[in-house]
């Protein structure tokens, strides 16, 4: 599932403008959501400075999730319904391709990540809440 125009403009609106990691907020979100069904937490671990944090407005602006953020050197979102988590990791490719753009590149990029499917985007992995027996 793909955001739709009034997601991606009430991202916009919450954020202040278009770039492409606000997008890739949305677009993990929005496909969490619809695998899990219900998302009760999502938790981001990224470099604590923009453009990394834009991901989390990404997140909040369509969902009212609890959501934690970590310290970590790259993009990973989890999210999770209370029975299963995905795991979603930003590909290194990616990430080197949209960080520390020219402003007046980030609306492209940004039209870039809507256009791909999250799949490439991200490295997905699936798994329950609890592993312990």
């Amino acid at each position: 599932m793909e955001p739709n125009k009034e997601q991606v403009q009430k991202a916009i609106s919450y954020h202040g403008h278009y770039g492409p990691f606000l997008m890739l907020g949305l677009k993990a979100f929005i496909y969490a959501k619809s695998v899990l069904g219900n998302v009760t937490r999502c938790e981001l671990y990224t470099v604590g400075r923009k453009p990394y944090l834009c991901t989390l407005d990404g997140i909040k602006a369509v969902s009212d999730c609890e959501i934690g953020v970590f310290d970590w050197e790259s993009l990973k979102i989890v999210f999770n319904n209370g029975d299963q988590r995905i795991v979603m990791t930003l590909k290194p490719e990616y990430l080197s391709r949209y960080l520390d753009r020219p402003w007046n590149e980030l609306e492209k990029l940004a039209d870039e990540v809507l256009e791909k499917d999250v799949t490439i985007l991200f490295d997905i992995i699936f798994l329950p809440t609890s592993m312990g027996g």
